[in-house]
């Protein structure tokens, strides 16, 4: 069984909930008091960024950790729990900078508020504006092609906040409802973000009806392709289609698939950027 088996096969998370999990499960390593191989844990890493190229937040950690023990060939556990936990504590504080920075710009108060996919970003803020009393009224996507935005919702719901579940592809009939939409974001360059399929659509129709879309998210979600290499961009660039049963459960015969998750919008259909 591969080392991150069960987090490779999470299709329904966003990056922060997959970093955690791929973190829980170095603790969890590096507590067996073993050495463990340079080479085998960075394969495992590898074929969990593989699986998602796109989440900047296992980039970023990946990269980190490489570079961190770069002159090893043997990693005892302890030194492997010991870095995660820095790791972990060093970027702890992002996503609630990011929210109160969000929070202190934005009047969330009596609004309602669109948000897509699932992501810990938005949890996060929620979360902060419920401490603070603060209910805006929630429009939740599904999220297609498999649905993570009901999570979302329940989650968002819990915490006492009225939510509304409807497919993007309606969103033009709920437009009057909406005041913003806010959106996570899996990596950010210098003239568009990367997120879920149907952001792009959302961002057309938000301009079309002059109202304004922000982005929520970390500082290390940004990168510069500058000194990357061309095999690494187009890793980050271009996604691996996903599995064609989820549209075509039958596998017809004649029918080419094409299943994506995640797609580019242009930052200059963003009304802000707020980061930690």
């Amino acid at each position: 069984m591969h080392l991150f088996e069960e987090i490779i096969n999470d299709n329904k998370s966003g990056s922060g909930t997959i970093l955690n999990h791929v973190q829980a499960k170095l603790i969890d390593l590096g507590n067996q008091k073993q050495d463990i191989g340079k080479e085998f844990l960075l394969s495992s890493l590898k074929k969990v960024r593989r699986q998602f190229p796109q989440f900047g937040l296992l980039f970023h950690f990946a990269s980190t950790l490489s570079q961190h023990f770069k002159d090893h060939k043997i990693i005892a556990g302890d030194e492997l729990t010991g870095f995660v936990k820095q790791y972990i504590g060093k970027w702890k504080d992002s996503r609630d900078i990011a929210s109160r920075n969000m929070i202190n710009r934005i009047d969330f108060s009596g609004k309602s508020v669109l948000v897509h996919s699932n992501s810990s970003a938005i949890h996060n803020l929620f979360g902060h504006l419920a401490e603070k009393k603060v209910f805006p009224v929630v429009w939740q996507t599904c999220s297609s092609p498999v649905g993570e935005g009901l999570i979302q919702a329940k989650m968002i719901s819990e915490m006492g906040v009225e939510t509304h579940l409807i497919h993007e592809d309606a969103l033009s009939n709920f437009m009057p409802e909406m005041d913003m939409a806010v959106l996570g974001a899996d990596l950010i360059l210098d003239d568009r973000f990367l997120n879920k399929v149907g952001s792009y659509p959302i961002a057309l129709l938000f301009k079309t009806f002059k109202k304004p879309l922000y982005v929520l998210t970390e500082k290390r979600k940004i990168i510069n392709f500058a000194g990357l290499t061309p095999e690494l961009i187009n890793k980050l660039s271009v996604e691996k289609e996903k599995p064609e049963t989820e549209l075509d459960p039958d596998k017809t015969s004649g029918i080419t698939v094409h299943n994506l998750y995640f797609e580019f919008t242009p930052l200059s259909l963003v009304k802000n950027v707020f980061l930690d």
